[in-house]
């Protein structure tokens, strides 16, 4: 990973098939799985509250949507 450069992915919210959250010490990572059977996207360090709160959002919005 470099200093200066970031990397951006993005998928449909219908095509989110799970969102998973880890916490650790510190941080919190979310992991998000499609149903394209594409690799997961990962976003990493976010405070424990801020990942349930993405989490709690999408799934709101896949919610809404059916």
């Amino acid at each position: 990973r470099r200093l200066f450069s970031r990397s951006e992915e993005s998928i449909s919210i219908s095509q989110v098939a799970s969102v998973k959250i880890s916490t650790g010490i510190l941080w919190s990572d979310i992991l998000i799985e499609s149903t394209g059977g594409t690799d997961p996207i990962a976003s990493h360090g976010h405070r424990k509250a801020d990942a349930v709160r993405i989490r709690d959002l999408i799934e709101g919005f896949q919610a809404a949507r059916r």
